[in-house]
């Protein structure tokens, strides 16, 4: 937490934060080049006003006394006086200059000994990839998302491309099941269980829909299919049950990819690229999730606002989803292979968002 140097350092310590202001307006004010003019100062000092009242009415502090931790708590809470219309968070440019503003005045404060140190410091700062990533589309877009997607077919109809089978079993995945880009990337034939799937000499065999080989109805055709998945931290190792319409596409395309030139070893990736039948990489992940997000969504919004939303996006929406509809966080928390309950704290404050107007719909998920 920043403080004063003492209560001597400086005989014009200021009592009040907007005599921090005054001082920084009339320095900028003095300066040849770079002077701010009337109605850059009258955005400023609304800023740095409405940036005191946060720390008073949650925080308890002076302006002097906020750290670090503090301004980034600020800049994730920003309400967007577009809320209204559906915009779930502000957007990383307005939280940048909001930063740029707080580090401007707390610079001044620092070169005239009233502060040791600046808490508008690089551990303050809400970088753009973790903005991005944080993005979540409210309940209307979301709906739109999910039901572009045809429902599935098993076995899918005969004239159906493969890429269309692999690739709404894929989007289910990240929309219905949260999966991550590496998860999804990192999946194995092997890896899938259900009790149409039976393995001969490390060589996975799937059993046509409704019947085993001895032409018998195997026990539990029905029940879900199920991923082992894997990860890097502990928590992300889990065994997940897929919902029926997810469980459906991923037999769908387990029924498609059994007739490609492809070896079914319980080793080998269970999604294939295009070009070289091999593991399908995180760019190209990201393209199929943006292009669907993009053709669903695209003529909605302006711009390039879609550019940068991708398989994760659809994951945070999926969890919000789950959040909207009662599940415990512990219970989100274990599906999505995360540890710590702050995980969802940038989750939360879009819980409940189909009670926003349906104007939504005509505004950016951030």
């Amino acid at each position: 937490m920043s403080q004063p140097l003492s209560t001597h350092a400086s005989t014009n310590f200021p009592a009040t934060a907007e005599a921090v202001f005054k001082a920084w307006a009339l320095e900028r004010a003095a300066q040849r080049t770079g002077a701010l003019s009337p109605r850059s100062l009258a955005s400023y000092h609304s800023l740095w006003v409405g940036w005191n009242e946060y720390l008073l009415g949650h925080k308890s502090l002076a302006w002097h006394e906020a750290g670090s931790n503090d301004v980034r708590a600020y800049l994730e809470a920003l309400n967007p006086r577009a809320q209204a219309r559906g915009l779930l968070h502000v957007s990383t440019v307005t939280q940048r200059r909001y930063y740029r503003v707080l580090k401007k005045i707390y610079t001044f404060a620092v070169a005239q000994q009233w502060l040791a140190d600046n808490p508008v410091d690089a551990a303050a700062s809400v970088s753009p990839t973790e903005q991005m990533d944080s993005l979540v589309f409210h309940s209307i877009d979301w709906d739109a998302l999910v039901q572009a997607v045809a429902p599935p077919q098993d076995p899918p109809p005969s004239d159906q491309p493969w890429l269309e089978v692999r690739d709404q079993a894929i989007l289910r995945l990240m929309m219905q099941s949260a999966l991550t880009v590496a998860e999804l990337a990192g999946l194995d034939f092997g890896d899938v269980q259900h009790p149409r799937l039976g393995m001969a000499h490390g060589v996975v065999e799937l059993w046509p829909a409704g019947e085993s080989p001895a032409g018998e109805v195997p026990p539990g055709a029905q029940a879900p299919v199920t991923l082992d998945l894997n990860g890097a931290r502990q928590a992300q190792a889990r065994r997940i049950s897929l919902p029926p319409e997810v469980s459906c596409a991923v037999l769908a395309w387990l029924t498609v990819r059994a007739t490609l030139p492809l070896a079914q070893d319980a080793d080998v990736p269970l999604f294939i690229s295009r070009k070289k039948a091999g593991r399908l990489t995180p760019r190209a992940l990201f393209h199929l999730a943006n292009r669907h997000i993009n053709a669903v969504l695209g003529p909605r919004y302006p711009g390039t606002v879609l550019a940068h939303a991708g398989p994760m996006t659809l994951r945070n929406s999926c969890m919000v989803r789950w959040l909207d509809a009662g599940v415990s966080d512990d219970e989100v928390l274990a599906r999505a292979g995360l540890r710590e309950p702050q995980a969802l704290l940038r989750l939360r404050k879009h819980v409940h968002a189909a009670a926003l107007d349906d104007t939504a719909s005509t505004s950016p998920p951030a």
